[in-house]
């Protein structure tokens, strides 16, 4: 579709308040979502300022009541087929619930939250080369503005464990800000190619975003201006031999929420880059697991899609008593073995 340079206004409403701009727009104008995916990295749906300025904006930011975005004219008018479709029947539906959670499997639920166990190679979200994500797989239950699973956070295409969603519109405020507060307590645990110097520290080296690549500087150089505050503490559980190479399995705890930023402080400053992640070290292949098409065979039999990394989101934490651990992916089974840690203990446990 070729964008016209007419723009067309819309508000949002008061019953919109707090959805995400992706969403709102994707909701009210019923726009495909890979075709939205595109307009916003084009840059092509804009906030309006109170002084009637275009800004630009991100498909993650949340809108409110009043707020005003700029959207291409074309997109007022798309075609019935490409309008969302009637809901979906019972059978439909209990086809997809099945479907789903042999994809994400449940570790806990209640009435406002769902924690799934992530799968390596699997998005949080969709994009141009991305054929299923946990949006479009958890809005083939519900999708509805009210009840519908939203993201609260959001783990890498290539890291697995624990991922929170909301399962209604004010929950998700409610999560959203508990994950921007801190309040919600993180332990990864990772796999990393060689042994770090210190047994465990903290790391504090800012970091910077090139767009597909996280880089971390010193605290006192130049960069450190334009870099974003990073802190992550880590501690080594184990040493030892894994396919005939050095490696350690540590435990890490991020208090801030950077992206990469485990990936990146462990390959640029303790110099070990986690097992399996090519985009991170040096002299590998880098693969770019967020645009790597998924495979439809792979994705309907559970296995995974995207490269063995090693990092996983072992534990999630919600006040006020929400404590959820995700089992560790059979992948993972010789590492353990050659670490001589029981694999067999490491299991999955909710309790509220």
């Amino acid at each position: 579709m070729k964008l016209s340079s007419i723009k067309k206004i819309i508000t949002v409403p008061r019953d919109a308040d707090g959805l995400r701009v992706d969403r709102f727009v994707h909701n009210k104008l019923g726009i495909p979502q890979n075709l939205l995916f595109k307009l916003l990295r084009k840059r092509a749906i804009a906030q309006v300022d109170s002084n009637g300025k275009p800004r630009l904006t991100t498909g993650s930011e949340r809108v409110y009541p009043g707020m005003q975005l700029q959207i291409p004219t074309e997109l007022m008018t798309i075609s019935p087929s490409e309008k969302p479709k009637a809901p979906a029947s019972k059978s439909e539906t209990n086809t997809a619930v099945k479907f789903v959670s042999r994809m994400l499997p449940v570790l806990y639920e209640n009435e406002s939250v769902a924690v799934f166990n992530k799968p390596a190679g699997l998005a949080c979200q969709g994009g141009s080369k991305i054929k299923y994500s946990v949006d479009t797989l958890l809005a083939k239950i519900d999708s509805s503005d009210e009840t519908g699973y939203r993201l609260v956070h959001r783990l890498d295409r290539g890291t697995t464990g624990a991922l929170a969603v909301a399962k209604s519109r004010i929950a998700a405020n409610t999560l959203t800000k508990a994950f921007s507060d801190r309040t919600v307590d993180k332990e990864y645990v990772a796999v990393i190619r060689g042994i770090p110097k210190a047994p465990q520290g903290m790391i504090t080296a800012p970091l910077i975003s090139t767009g597909t690549k996280t880089v971390a500087v010193s605290e006192d150089s130049a960069d450190a201006k334009q870099a974003k505050s990073a802190v992550t503490k880590y501690k080594t559980l184990a040493t030892g031999k894994f396919n005939s190479q050095d490696v350690a399995l540590i435990s890490l705890n991020i208090l801030t929420g950077r992206k990469h930023q485990i990936r990146a402080h462990c390959a640029q400053v303790l110099g070990c880059p986690v097992l399996g992640d090519a985009k991170y070290t040096v002299g590998e292949e880098e693969a770019n697991e967020e645009d790597k098409s998924d495979s439809d065979s792979g994705i309907q039999n559970n296995q995974q899609i995207g490269g063995n990394m090693f990092l996983h989101l072992y534990r999630l934490s919600i006040p006020p008593s929400i404590s959820v651990k995700a089992p560790f992916p059979k992948s993972w089974s010789d590492a353990f073995r050659q670490l001589n840690i029981p694999f067999s203990k490491k299991k999955g446990s909710a309790n509220e």
